[in-house]
């Protein structure tokens, strides 16, 4: 009902015990104004309803994107948190591979050099034995000669006598190494006469 159609609305007379007229228009005209009055304000209820109808889409709509990014922005942080851990895992396990060879390849030089020492030794142990059963036979070569019957003494010539004299006496004599046999004589076999400075 309208406010239109209550200002038009008409009554039939009646004869007897009617209602005054004047008194029903009055009614009437109020009540058409209270009504007026009351579909405005139902007017302005629905227009403010409509706003804050579309404000809580507005919200919705905001609130749905939020939620979206969050999500987006939690999955992208444990995508980085994965990600990190897979890499820090991978570099600690290359360092590890990294290192248990460098390990490896010292321990194999160690032993490498240990092995050379232990030649070395060997070769240095087997020499000097070698050297003095040379010495050994050498001076046996030299007690025996000592012990012979024809041996007549050594005649110095006047050079001699004269290196004797000035003090510088005692050399030995020029070919008296040539009676020693120094072809048997083995350095290690890693001597090198070359690498001798």
């Amino acid at each position: 009902m309208t406010v239109q159609e209550i200002q038009e609305i008409g009554f039939e007379k009646a004869v007897f015990g009617g209602y005054d007229m004047k008194s029903v228009d009055t009614f009437l005209e109020r009540v058409a104004e209270e009504f007026a009055a009351m579909q405005k304000e139902n007017a302005a209820m629905k227009a403010k309803m409509k706003v804050l109808v579309d404000k809580i889409e507005e919200y919705r709509g905001v609130e749905e994107g939020m939620h979206r990014t969050l999500l987006t922005a939690q999955s992208i942080a444990q995508e980085t948190i994965d990600k990190a851990k897979k890499e820090a895992e991978e570099i600690i396990a290359s360092a590890k591979d990294e290192t248990a060879n460098k390990v490896k390849d010292t321990q194999a030089e160690i032993n490498t050099e240990e092995q050379k020492l232990e030649t070395a030794r060997k070769n240095t142990a087997e020499f000097i034995a070698h050297v003095a059963k040379l010495y050994q036979s050498q001076a046996r070569a030299l007690a025996e000669l000592a012990k012979g019957e024809n041996l007549a003494p050594v005649q110095q010539t006047e050079d001699a006598k004269n290196t004797n004299a000035t003090g510088k006496g005692d050399a030995p004599v020029e070919d008296a190494t040539r009676k020693f046999d120094f072809g048997e004589l083995q350095f290690g076999t890693e001597y090198d006469p070359k690498d001798v400075k």
